[in-house]
């Protein structure tokens, strides 16, 4: 299923919700904008790979997300997990604000 979502806004929301979570403000300027490059890059190449019948599986999202930020940043592989369920979190609430999911 595809839907037709604004990735600039998207980045934009989950970048805000990280920021006022505050939990990694720790993190250099810009990195967390570079954070969530990486991972909304890696959730777009797993819905690239769904096939047109085939479902959104927050697990499969998950373990890309998680085994792809360990790679990408091994100096912040302690935070990979928080930073992956977090991304799913928000890029959920994210595309149900817009009305992109439909839940049955």
């Amino acid at each position: 299923m595809t839907y037709d979502v604004d990735l600039n806004e998207m980045k934009a929301y989950i970048l805000n919700k990280f920021n006022v979570e505050g939990d990694f403000d720790f993190l250099k300027d810009g990195l967390m904008e570079e954070l969530v490059d990486a991972m909304m890059a890696i959730d777009q190449n797993y819905l690239a790979k769904l096939g047109e019948d085939d479902d959104y599986d927050d697990d499969d999202a998950y373990d890309l997300l998680y085994e792809g930020m360990q790679k990408k940043y091994p100096e912040l592989k302690m935070y990979a997990m928080r930073l992956s369920e977090d991304y799913l979190d928000f890029s959920e609430e994210y595309l149900e604000s817009v009305g992109a999911i439909e839940w049955e």
